[in-house]
């Protein structure tokens, strides 16, 4: 999920520059590359949904090889929110798609031995959501099989995904994930992540 447009931050939180393994790149560059090792370790797809200067984002990844196989879908409401922009990404998914793993562009400190393990944990009760914890509080990325895709589609607003994750709430696993629950909606998480790159 990279369709807001960082009102918070006050600048594009897709494009802020993080120093990962000694490498400068941007947020999003970062988390495409995370997918497309996501992708290649349990042959999966990906697909990454842009909104606020798409445009823009998209030059950014072009001839980026990391985002050579990664689905682009372009969200032309994305000033209604991150629930609309999970909704419009959902409702891009063939039928041949068993679950849906959403992961945001800020969440800077996640790896993707993160996300794997969530798959796999999935993987053994695959009728569940399968969602980030820390303590009793919930984050993405969160995993939701098909059976949830119509809710999902009807979303609207700014909250993601909590409804559907409250609705069901006796279909809900927990992953431990402290690192999920770092990310990038401030200046002072700015200053956060400046102070790591140095």
């Amino acid at each position: 999920m990279a369709a807001g447009s960082s009102s918070r931050l006050g600048q594009s939180k897709q494009l802020v520059q993080i120093i990962d393994q000694k490498v400068p790149q941007s947020l999003l560059r970062r988390q495409v590359t995370i997918m497309n090792r996501v992708c290649l370790s349990v042959k999966t797809t990906s697909f990454c949904v842009l909104g606020f200067q798409s445009d823009k984002l998209r030059d950014h990844l072009t001839g980026f090889m990391p985002a050579k196989n990664l689905t682009l879908i372009d969200n032309v409401n994305w000033r209604e929110g991150l629930s609309g922009s999970i909704a419009k990404g959902v409702s891009a998914l063939g039928n041949d798609i068993d679950a849906v793993l959403i992961f945001l562009v800020d969440q800077w400190q996640l790896t993707a031995e993160d996300l794997i393990s969530l798959i796999t944990q999935w993987q053994k009760q695959p009728e569940n959501i399968h969602i980030a914890s820390k303590g009793t509080s919930l984050s993405p990325p969160v995993i939701f099989p098909r059976i949830f895709f119509n809710e999902l589609m009807a979303l609207y607003g700014d909250n993601g995904a909590k409804e559907v994750v409250q609705n069901n709430n006796q279909f809900v696993n927990l992953k431990e994930m402290p690192l999920a629950f770092i990310d990038l909606d401030t200046l002072e998480h700015l200053k956060v992540l400046n102070k790591k790159n140095k």
